[in-house]
């Protein structure tokens, strides 16, 4: 199998289990676990899985049986052992795919179709690298509301509540091979968020799902869970998962060092102008949760319109540009993106989105300098920045009929996305944002 997967680590006491993780359409981390002397098996002939793997839904009790999922079949989930890392003394994790038992991949498969698009980049020679941002609420043991007098915005109050539960984080992150940017107090009472350093699309994905099992690992022994709910509790501020991308073609960045709009190369302009383009359809992908439009609103820091901004924090696409604090060079910040979206099709979607502005030479629209929802309404028409909708019924059907969204990820891949959305949406229609915010707090914890 082509590798991927975090690329440092130290590897420390021989595991004698293997952890073999897949992430699903529904955003949900699923695992098998072997001994030690099985993992070459693991990596080869693979382990069966259920094509209902891909059906599971978000609420643990739902399976979204569609025409090509069904309980008949089997699947192998095969793992990336180039990846392998040891997470703790006695146990190791790698990231896996789906293939047949003919050893063909399986087109639902987040992190198989992840790799097909970086794929099609370097056949277009452009090459890609992505950092992540991890924001999360701790709370109690069961989901409940921790104490939260002293916390302050971003204060230091929040680091020292927290302290040893920081500093193992910090700590188990280093000894796994897991770079830290940063990792700080948020906004929200006991909210943190933790950036991890960017890396090739697929090693920067998996790095994700290494990093929420850390986490919650060193949360419990804490007495503690983390949510990375798009909205933990319904009267809090919600949580996202912005991705940071940065293109090169060749050895030249194409967010920077050209004579376009910010500082931008052509190939730059058409990549933006292809992301913005696509964001309305993007949006199941990167927030198709029930819970997700429940912080896709103005004044979220969600990204809630359509459209590009230098340092805009309220536009869906903010570009940060290159210069003296940004040592990593100019890159896009993708906002619309919460926890409960699948981190490789959240990628695949977004990479494809910008291969499809290069090729399409779309034209970049104006960027946004202001706060979009301080425009009226006809303003914002005028100057074509769409809003994203908080109704997630209108965000699994745009899902659905997406021409784009189809072509980057593929039928099966889109189907079965809009399957597990669509049982959410189906089944929990007329809950308010309280009910749903408890009912899915810990959905998408590990």
């Amino acid at each position: 199998m082509q590798s991927g997967g975090v690329q440092s680590g130290a590897v420390g006491t021989e595991p004698t289990v293997l952890m073999g993780t897949i992430v699903n359409p529904a955003g949900l981390t699923l695992a098998k676990i072997v001994p030690q002397t099985r993992v070459p098996v693991f990596a080869s002939a693979g382990l069966g899985a259920s094509p209902t793997w891909h059906a599971f839904a978000a609420d643990q009790v739902g399976i979204a049986f569609t025409d090509a999922i069904g309980v008949v079949g089997d699947q192998r989930i095969r793992i990336d052992q180039e990846a392998m890392r040891t997470i703790d003394t006695g146990l190791a994790w790698a990231p896996g795919e789906f293939f047949s038992q003919a050893g063909e991949p399986i087109p639902q498969c987040a992190r198989g179709t992840l790799r097909r698009v970086v794929d099609r980049l370097a056949a277009a020679g452009l090459q890609a690298l992505v950092g992540h941002e991890i924001e999360f609420v701790v709370t109690g043991p069961h989901g409940e509301r921790e104490p939260s007098d002293l916390w302050a915005q971003y204060g230091a109050a929040g680091v020292l509540e927290h302290e040893a539960f920081v500093r193992e984080v910090l700590s188990a992150c280093e000894s796994t091979g897991i770079g830290v940017e940063q990792f700080h107090p948020e906004y929200g009472h006991n909210q943190f968020e933790l950036s991890v350093e960017p890396l090739d699309p697929v090693s920067a994905a998996d790095q994700v799902v290494l990093t929420r099992i850390v986490l919650g690992r060193i949360a419990r022994r804490h007495g503690l869970r983390i949510s990375l709910s798009p909205k933990p509790f319904a009267d809090g501020v919600g949580c996202g998962a912005h991705q940071h991308i940065s293109l090169r073609r060749g050895e030249a960045p194409v967010f920077s060092d050209g004579s376009g709009a910010a500082g931008m190369t052509v190939d730059g302009e058409h990549a933006v102008a292809g992301v913005v383009d696509a964001m309305i359809e993007l949006q199941g992908v990167l927030g198709g949760s029930v819970v997700s439009g429940l912080r896709m609103l103005p004044g979220q820091w969600a990204g809630a319109f359509a459209c590009w901004g230098v340092e805009n924090r309220e536009a869906a696409v903010r570009l940060i540009c290159s210069g003296p604090s940004t040592p990593r060079g100019a890159n896009l910040e993708v906002k619309a993106i919460d926890g409960s979206a699948n981190v490789y099709f959240a990628t695949a979607a977004i990479l494809g989105a910008a291969l499809r502005g290069i090729d399409a030479r779309m034209t970049l629209p104006p960027q946004v300098i202001v706060d979009p929802s301080t425009l009226t309404e006809a303003q914002r028409t005028d100057a074509g920045i769409r809003p994203l909708s908080a109704d997630q019924s209108t965000v699994v059907d745009t899902m659905d009929s997406s021409p784009v969204l189809r072509d980057i990820l593929g039928d099966p891949a889109v189907d079965a996305l809009v399957a597990v959305r669509r049982y959410e949406v189906t089944h929990f229609p007329d809950h308010t944002a309280q009910t749903l915010a408890d009912r899915f707090r810990l959905a998408w914890s590990v």
